[in-house]
Parts: C-alpha cells; structure tokens; sequence
C-alpha cells in the first residue's frame, strides 16, 4: 500500500498530480497550519509578460488550513478568472475547459481548502488520474507533528510505503521510517517540455497551463512512477 500526501494548494503545478497518480491513496493534509507565503493560497500561470502570480486574499487570522476564509469582500476571484482569460483564451483548448472552471471562480465558497479541493478535482478528472483521495481531517488517530504525523498517518492508513516528495529530503527522518517499517521512497518527477503560448519554455507553473494548451492529450506528459 503506496500513500502519498500534500497540502490541497491552490492550482497545483504537474509534480502535485505526478505524485498523486504514483501512489493507492494521496491524502489531503488539510489538519495543519496555513504557511502564509505558501503555495497552498498562490501559484503561477504565463502570460504575455511571462510569469503571472495568483494570490487568494484569505483572512490573516491564524489557522489550520481547513479553517482558513476566503476574504470575498475583495474580487480577487474575477480577478484570477480575468486573467486566466487574457492569458489562456488564446490557447487551443480554452474553450473545450474554461466553463469546467468558471463556475468556481464565480462563486468560490467561503473556506480556502474546500475552493481549492474543487479545483483540484477539476484537474485530476481532465488528467484521468482515479487514485482515490482522502482528508486527513477525517482520519481517526493522527498523532504527533511533522514526519512523526507522517509515520501516524500511515500507521492509519496500513501504508507500507510512503511517498515523498524530494523537498522533504532535509528534514525527512529516515531512521524513524525504517524504525516504523514504512518504506520511504522519493518521487521521481521530470518536468515534461509541452507547447506553450508567449514565447520561451516555462516550466513549474500550475498544471492549468499544460491542460489549456494540450487537452486531451495532457495526461501523456505525465508518466506514473514506478516503485522498485
């Protein structure tokens, strides 16, 4: 049993849907506190200029990402979808996806995790990817913080291995892994070259733009690790 975990972040970029397809289960750490400079409220896309930052304006209130509010007295959802337009709606799929995600934007909810969970599932269903998906929130048992709440989760979850991204290589306990008989194994992402609109290759963006110049054919550019 393969799990593999990450914060429900806003707009991933590929290597969140690559990690979410290696694994039998990807859990959504939804249970810890929002980093405020995190991609959990912000990602890239690309227009004209290059680079485009998308910032979700939530409450400064200190809180646990499942509890963070959406601050919907400011539109910055129009905001998002008005440039998604001016940087996507020249591109070959726009139309065949954007109504997938208009209606989102027009009425994002109240809370951060249950806006970008619905994005989230949007991606995933036009990618193909069935990995079954599961919050943290509502598994029973969770103890400890950090790579210890890891261990616990698997525990929970009777995962024999863990997935992890290779960001986690500094402060990864190995030892506490090995200790625990989980596996822990890293993932192996190569971030695929796709045609892009506005010039030069620019890769780490959020998986939008890989969907909106490719369609259908999107889920090739994503081969599914292999766990020796």
């Amino acid at each position: 049993m393969i799990i593999s975990g990450h914060q429900p972040n806003y707009l991933p970029w590929l290597g969140y849907f690559h990690k979410m397809m290696s694994c039998d289960l990807f859990v959504i750490l939804d249970d810890v506190l929002l980093a405020r400079r995190e991609v959990t409220k912000r990602n890239k896309i690309k227009g004209p200029e290059g680079e485009r930052l998308l910032s979700v304006q939530v409450s400064r209130k200190k809180s646990l990402i499942k509890d963070a509010a959406l601050q919907n007295d400011f539109p910055w959802n129009l905001n998002h979808w008005g440039s998604l337009q001016t940087c996507y709606a020249r591109s070959p799929y726009w139309e065949k996806y954007k109504n997938l995600f208009f209606p989102i934007y027009e009425n994002p909810g109240e809370l951060l995790a249950d806006l970008n969970l619905r994005l989230i599932h949007v991606v995933r269903e036009i990618l193909e990817i069935k990995t079954p998906m599961i919050r943290s929130s509502a598994i029973p048992g969770i103890e400890g913080n950090k790579g210890d709440r890891i261990i616990s989760l698997c525990k929970q979850c009777k995962a024999d291995i863990y997935l992890s991204g290779n960001g986690a290589r500094a402060y990864n306990d190995e030892a506490a892994f090995a200790r625990n008989n989980i596996q822990l194994v890293y993932q192996e992402f190569e971030h695929p070259v796709y045609p892009q609109l506005w010039g030069d290759f620019l890769p780490n963006l959020s998986a939008v733009d890989l969907i909106f110049n490719c369609g259908p054919s999107s889920k090739d550019y994503l081969t599914k690790q292999v766990i020796m």
